[in-house]
């Protein structure tokens, strides 16, 4: 085990109209951020002010009009490089994680923007890797392909595409460039190395006609919840994202995720598990609630008491609407479901109705990410809470809704936590790797050579 001093993190990921499927009808939410520049140099220029370890692109590589009925997020996702890119321009501390889908894309081609990015921004780059959900074939549409690839394949895929793209990311050694003017010698060649990769998925040749990039490698960003994206998170992951159930839960997978790591020769400290969460925070308690309960309250579907039922195991038919939860539901029901608790823990009371309760279920990703609701001090007492108790080692806001989340957020509980002594008062590094206390690895084709050969630009 490292013996290096943890330290909490903390990113945003941009959901340019928020996280939750009613949150945008609130008279004061932005909902033009998908392809807004402003918006978007806003939202990461707030996120550096609050000194955030790093901005995460999610992706999406196919869309119906249709599914803004589910989900209104479901239809439009920026292009993330483009966007990475734009941010790193406008920002000078802040990492800048790019998301890929590796069934689909070319590794090769993501190299080189990856390898990119990372010098265009200083060494901020990062890679979350995702393969994309078996049974969900409209991206394959878009590929001349008419299904989604099988587990095994996918993952036999992304760990060919990963391993090409750290080899071409090694491809040149640091001390390629010579920039002899007066010998008229440019580079030396052999510092250069095709990577001759031959795989099931993949050939690719090499080398990248990029330099090696400013971090050596781009830290990688992993999710899932299959066994093999458990093993494929152990041996590649420097982050890996996950879901936030509630202390005891993410106690245990913490404990499970950290464990792997050692079979493939990793440190535990050198994987960071940070939770998805989403925040509804003010300057007091009461006005938080307040607004998570509005933010239920603009639910479009009818109440359907069929669907309370169903979740929780109780014919609620014949109950009016309006009944209080806890009138309705014995000890037992609680005991059997706890998401029930933090349904009345986001309310901030015990006058949930089965009303209430509805909204709070139609809310995507409630049930399995309920959201934090609180005054600054007690979000950041929360945060400093779990941190300590390793459910995680730092948390990536999930706003509800743009644009006043995340200001209420770095305003209100970023001061907080550096008061608890958790988080950092300024930037200690200048790249995504330095932000998280990891070292430049080393390059894997490096060698020494008495004799270097040198490239002769023709006069």
């Amino acid at each position: 085990m490292s013996s290096r001093t943890r330290s909490l993190k903390i990113a945003y990921s941009a959901w340019p109209t928020g996280r939750h499927a009613s949150a945008w009808r609130l008279p004061e939410a932005f909902n033009g951020g998908t392809v807004d520049p402003v918006y978007l140099a806003d939202t990461v220029r707030t996120a550096e002010r609050g000194l955030f370890d790093y901005y995460f692109a999610g992706n999406a590589i196919s869309s119906t009009a249709d599914a803004q009925r589910s989900w209104h997020n479901d239809v439009f996702k920026i292009e993330g490089f483009t966007l990475a890119s734009y941010a790193a321009a406008i920002t000078r501390h802040i990492g800048l994680v790019v998301t890929v889908n590796s069934t689909y894309a070319e590794p090769y081609d993501t190299a080189r923007a990856i390898v990119s990015l990372d010098h265009l921004s200083g060494g901020r780059a990062g890679l979350n890797i995702v393969t994309g959900v078996e049974g969900i074939d409209a991206p394959a549409q878009n590929y001349g392909q008419a299904k989604h690839l099988g587990r095994a394949d996918k993952y036999g895929r992304a760990e060919e595409f990963l391993e090409i793209i750290q080899s071409l990311s090694d491809s040149w050694e640091s001390d390629y460039f010579v920039d002899d003017r007066e010998a008229g010698v440019f580079i030396d060649a052999t510092k250069g190395h095709p990577i001759g990769f031959e795989g099931q998925h993949y050939t690719v040749k090499g080398a990248l006609n990029v330099p090696r990039p400013p971090q050596g490698q781009v830290p990688i960003v992993h999710a899932g919840s299959s066994e093999q994206s458990f093993a494929y998170g152990a041996r590649h992951a420097d982050i890996r994202f996950s879901p936030f159930v509630s202390t005891d839960w993410n106690r245990d997978y913490y404990k499970r995720v950290k464990g792997l790591l050692p079979q493939y020769g990793r440190d535990p400290d050198d994987q960071f598990i940070i939770p998805g969460i989403t925040f509804y925070v003010a300057g007091t308690a009461a006005e938080a609630h307040a607004k998570f309960r509005e933010v239920q309250n603009l639910v479009v579907t009818q109440y359907a008491p069929a669907q309370v039922g169903d979740l929780v195991g109780v014919d609620v038919r014949s109950i009016p609407p309006r009944e209080k939860i806890v009138s309705v539901f014995d000890e037992a029901v609680f005991t059997r479901h706890p998401w029930l608790g933090t349904a009345l823990a986001a309310f901030g009371d015990e006058t949930v109705t089965l009303q209430d309760l509805f909204h709070y279920i139609s809310n995507k990703g409630h049930l399995n990410q309920p959201p934090v609701v609180g005054s600054g001090k007690q979000v950041a007492r929360w945060i400093a809470d779990n941190f300590e108790a390793r459910a995680f080692d730092g948390v990536k806001l999930f706003p509800p809704y743009a644009r006043t989340p995340l200001d209420a957020f770095v305003d209100l509980v970023v001061p907080e936590l550096q008061r608890l002594g958790v988080y950092k008062t300024a930037y200690e590094a200048s790249t995504l790797r330095g932000h998280l206390g990891l070292p430049i690895p080393a390059n894997r084709y490096a060698a020494r050579r008495e004799t270097p050969a040198r490239v002769k630009i023709p006069a």
